[in-house]
Order: C-alpha cells, then structure tokens, then sequence
C-alpha cells in the first residue's frame, strides 16, 4: 500500500521555506519524512552512511592475520607482474586482499574524510542561509 500525500503537503514541500513533510499514516502512529529531491540529493551520502547495518560492520573473520598470509600474499603479489597466476592463485590472491583489508579495517579504521567533508559543507551552507 502506498503513502497518500496531500495537494497541500505537496505544495509545502516543493515552497522554499519547506524542505520536508511528515507523514503520519492513519492506522499507527508511525511517521515518515517525504523530502524534495533535491534535497535528497544534497545528503544522501550522509543518508547512506548512517544506514549502514552495524552488523556487517562489526563481523570479523575466524583467523587473524599472520606473517606467514602476508609473505605468501606478497609472493602471489610479485608472481602476478612477473610470471603470471594460475585461477587457483589468483582466487587465492583475491582472499587473501579481503582477508588483510579486512584485518586493516580493524586495526585502525579510516577517517571517513568524505563525511567529514559533506557536513563541513552542510555547515557552510547553513550559514549563508542565515545571512
């Protein structure tokens, strides 16, 4: 069943002084945001980083990393530019990138720069706004 939305709530939505309208559905009392699209636009990187499950962020691997997968990681590495991969080796090569990203992203996170810089524009933008 699909969200009814009002001639007027349309037309709040698509006014400059209305970036978004809530919906509240009849039979509960559960809201839903409707937003223009263009301000979809404008935060859905932030939008689809918030919504990431923290599940999948938070699984590791049963093994950890070793010295031993890293020398045969950077033995398949040199093979690759020198002589070549059989399938096998290079199936092996792709699980052992996933096994050390995976195990990089543990050890010490990336600062998601991206992020940073979108609410840093937000900001920006909130202020000439103001002005």
């Amino acid at each position: 069943m699909g969200l009814r939305i009002s001639e007027k709530e349309l037309d709040l939505l698509d006014s400059s002084k209305k970036r978004a309208v809530i919906v509240r559905s009849g039979r509960s009392k559960k809201g839903y945001a409707v937003i223009s699209k263009t301000v979809y636009d404008q935060v859905r990187p932030l939008l689809q980083y918030v919504t990431v499950p923290v599940d999948a962020a938070t699984t590791a691997p049963s093994e950890e990393w070793t010295e031993e997968k890293n020398a045969r990681r950077v033995a398949l590495i040199n093979k690759k530019y020198d002589q070549g991969l059989t399938a096998a080796e290079k199936k092996e090569l792709q699980r052992l990138q996933t096994e050390v990203d995976e195990f990089a992203d543990r050890a010490a996170p990336v600062r998601n720069e991206v992020l940073e810089l979108l609410l840093l524009g937000l900001k920006q933008a909130a202020k000439a706004r103001k002005r």
